[in-house]
C-alpha cells in the first residue's frame, strides 16, 4: 500500500511538471526548417494589448457646403420679401376696398406659396440639404460594425459623433490593414461601358458573392482564389435585355469596334486592364453567375493567402449597402494598455507569491505540495482557455486570480486537518463543492449572456469550477493523502 501510494504521488508530481511545461512552455515542432509551438495563441482582449484606432472624419464638399449656405440665405431673403409683399397688399386692399385687387393678391399668394414649396422640395432632393444627416451617421457607423463583424474581427469598438459625424474604431494591432481599411471604405459598385460610360449595374445589382481557393491545378501550376459574383433577378433581366438588342458598334471606316465592360469597386478595377468585352460579359451573366480569377496561379501560401484576405473584403463590400457618407482616415496606436498589462502582472505575482509563502512556512512539506497543486490547477486552466478561445481581458485575468484564489482557500481547509485520510478528503472536497455550486450557475448565465465585456469572465469561472472538481479529486488527493502527516 505504501509502495502504491508513493508511485501515486510520483506521478501527480510529474503530471504537474509536464502541465506547467506544456502551458507555460509550449510544444514545439519542426515545421519548415522553423521550431513552432503547435498550441493555440491566447486572444488578449484589447484592453490588454496595443490596439490600432481610426478617426473617421466626414469628407465634405465645400462647394456644396457654400451653396447649401448661399440657398438658405436665398430662401431667407425671399421669405422676407413675401412677407413684406403681403403687408403692402393687405394694406391696399383696407384703403381702396377694390374688390379686384383683393383677387389678385390671392392669386399671387398662392402662386408665391407654390413655388416656396417647389424650390424647398428641391432643396431636400439636393446633396447639400440630405447627406450630412445624423440618420446618415447613424447608417454609416452600422454598416462598418457589420462588416467588421462579416470580416470576421472579434474585437472591435466602433463610436460616433453625432454633432460632427465623425467615426472612432478601435481594434487589435495584429488586424490585417486590407480588413481594416475594407470596413469604412464607401463600397461604392459600378459596372459601366467604358466606351459611353453608361452604368448598367451598380451595387443593387449583386446579391451574393462566394469566393474560394480553386485547387484544380494545384500539382502543375499551384492554386488561384476565384470570386463567383452572382446577380440580383432584376440586373440579370436587364442584361438579357441588353444581349437580345445589343450590336456590335463600328468605327468611322465601318469596322466593328467591340466595347468594353469594367467592374470598379470604389474606382478600381475588378476585372483586367482592359475589361471584358461586352459580347462575352452578356454572354455570361445572363446566366446569373459572373467567374472571376484574382490574381494568377501561385504556389506561394502567403501570397494566396492575401489574395484570398483581398477577395473576401471585397466580397463584404459588394454584399452590404455602400457608406452615404465618404471618410478621411487618421491612424494612431493606443498605447495605454501596455501599463494595464503590466500592473495586472505585477498584482498577479504578488497574490500568487503571497499565497505560495504563506502555504511553505505554515505547512511545510505539505504546504510545498499545496503549492504545487496551485501551479498544477492554474497551469491546467491556461492550456484549456488557449483551447476554448476564451479573450483574456481586464476582466479575465480577475477571474483566474479569483480561482487560483478559491484553490488556495480549499487546500487551507484540507491541510487544516492533522491526518488527511480519503474519507477527510473526500468530506471536505464535497463541503466545498456545495458553497460554489451557486458560482457555477452564476457563471454559466454570464458566460452565455453574450456580452462581449463579460463574457471572458464567467466562461473562465465556468471552466474554472469544472477543472477544480477534475482536477483536485484526482491530482490533489494522490499528493496529500499520500504524503506523510508531519
Amino acid at each position: 500500500m505504501k509502495k502504491e501510494g508513493s508511485l501515486k504521488l510520483i506521478l501527480a508530481i510529474l503530471v504537474i511538471i509536464l502541465l506547467c511545461l506544456v502551458s507555460f512552455g509550449g510544444i514545439y515542432v519542426k515545421d519548415r526548417n522553423v521550431m513552432k509551438n503547435i498550441l493555440p495563441e491566447y486572444i488578449l482582449g484589447m484592453d490588454l494589448d496595443t490596439n490600432t484606432i481610426v478617426k473617421l472624419d466626414v469628407e465634405k464638399d465645400e462647394e456644396t457646403t457654400s451653396e447649401s449656405t448661399q440657398e438658405e440665405e436665398t430662401t431667407s431673403e425671399e421669405n422676407d420679401s413675401e412677407e413684406n409683399s403681403s403687408d403692402e397688399n393687405n394694406s391696399d386692399e383696407t384703403e381702396s376696398g377694390d374688390t379686384n385687387s383683393e383677387e389678385n393678391s390671392t392669386e399671387n399668394g398662392e402662386s408665391e406659396d407654390s413655388q416656396s414649396t417647389e424650390n424647398t422640395s428641391d432643396e431636400k432632393d439636393g446633396q447639400a440639404e440630405n447627406v450630412y444627416t445624423l440618420e446618415n451617421y447613424k447608417k454609416a457607423k452600422d454598416i462598418i460594425e457589420k462588416r467588421l463583424e462579416q470580416l470576421d474581427v472579434q474585437q472591435y469598438t466602433v463610436r460616433l459623433d453625432e454633432n460632427s459625424g465623425s467615426i472612432i474604431i478601435e481594434v487589435p494591432k495584429d488586424i490585417n490593414s486590407t480588413i481594416l481599411q475594407s470596413a469604412f471604405a464607401t463600397g461604392k459598385i459600378e459596372i459601366k461601358i467604358n466606351e459611353t460610360e453608361e452604368l448598367i449595374g451598380d451595387n443593387n445589382s449583386i446579391s451574393k458573392v462566394v469566393t474560394e481557393v480553386d485547387d484544380t491545378y494545384a500539382n502543375y501550376f499551384g492554386s488561384i482564389v476565384t470570386i463567383n459574383l452572382q446577380f440580383t433577378n432584376d440586373a440579370v433581366k436587364k442584361f438579357k435585355d441588353m444581349k437580345n438588342n445589343y450590336v456590335v458598334p463600328t468605327d468611322e471606316e465601318g469596322n466593328e469596334k467591340e466595347n468594353t465592360i469594367q467592374i470598379y469597386v470604389d474606382g478600381n478595377n475588378m476585372l483586367s486592364t482592359d475589361g471584358m468585352s461586352e459580347t462575352e460579359f452578356l454572354d455570361t451573366v445572363v446566366n446569373g453567375t459572373l467567374p472571376l480569377s484574382l490574381g494568377s496561379y501561385t504556389t506561394d501560401e502567403k501570397e494566396l493567402n492575401d489574395a484570398l484576405i483581398s477577395a473576401n473584403c471585397r466580397k463584404v463590400l459588394m454584399e452590404n449597402n455602400q457608406l452615404p457618407l465618404s471618410y478621411s482616415a487618421e491612424y494612431a496606436n493606443d498605447v495605454h494598455s501596455n501599463i494595464s498589462k503590466i500592473g495586472i502582472i505585477s498584482v498577479f505575482g504578488v497574490i500568487v507569491t503571497v499565497m505560495f509563502v504563506y502555504l511553505l512556512f505554515r505547512y511545510k512539506l505539505k504546504g510545498l505540495l499545496a503549492e504545487l497543486s496551485i501551479l498544477g490547477f492554474g497551469a491546467l486552466l491556461l492550456l484549456v482557455l488557449r483551447y476554448t478561445k476564451v479573450q483574456i481581458s481586464i476582466a479575465s485575468i480577475v477571474s483566474l486570480a479569483g480561482m487560483l484564489i478559491l484553490q488556495f482557500i480549499y487546500l487551507i481547509k484540507i491541510l487544516s486537518n492533522e491526518k488527511i485520510t480519503p474519507k477527510v478528503f473526500a468530506t471536505k472536497t464535497l463541503e466545498f463543492t456545495k458553497m460554489i455550486i451557486p458560482a457555477f450557475i452564476v457563471s454559466v448565465i454570464i458566460a452565455f449572456a453574450n456580452i462581449l465585456e463579460i463574457s471572458g469572465f464567467g466562461m473562465i469561472i465556468f471552466w474554472g469550477i469544472i477543472l477544480f472538481e477534475i482536477f483536485n479529486n484526482i491530482i490533489t488527493r494522490a499528493i496529500l493523502v499520500n504524503v506523510k502527516n508531519k
